[in-house]
């Protein structure tokens, strides 16, 4: 099996990228969810940690311990 080498793109190929990027990035960029931070442009991993705290924080938790064997209807 023939091994492919690793290229280092020319200048028109990085040009193609661009273009290509720049006409579908915005279309692509409104359906993403705003929540999605991974390689999003001017989102980090920092961002997507602030937002998991700020969630948190905000949010209010219940924890519910009942025994319910004993709560079925049955039919006399």
């Amino acid at each position: 099996m023939k091994k492919a080498g690793i290229g280092i793109p020319t200048i028109q190929d990085r040009a193609r990228q661009a273009l290509v990027k720049s006409a579908l990035e915005p279309e692509w960029e409104s359906r993403f969810e705003d929540t999605s931070y991974g390689f999003r442009p001017g989102r980090s991993a920092q961002d997507a940690i602030e937002r998991i705290y700020l969630c948190i924080k905000h949010s209010s938790y219940y924890v519910l311990d009942a025994d319910i064997a004993k709560c079925s209807y049955r039919e006399p």
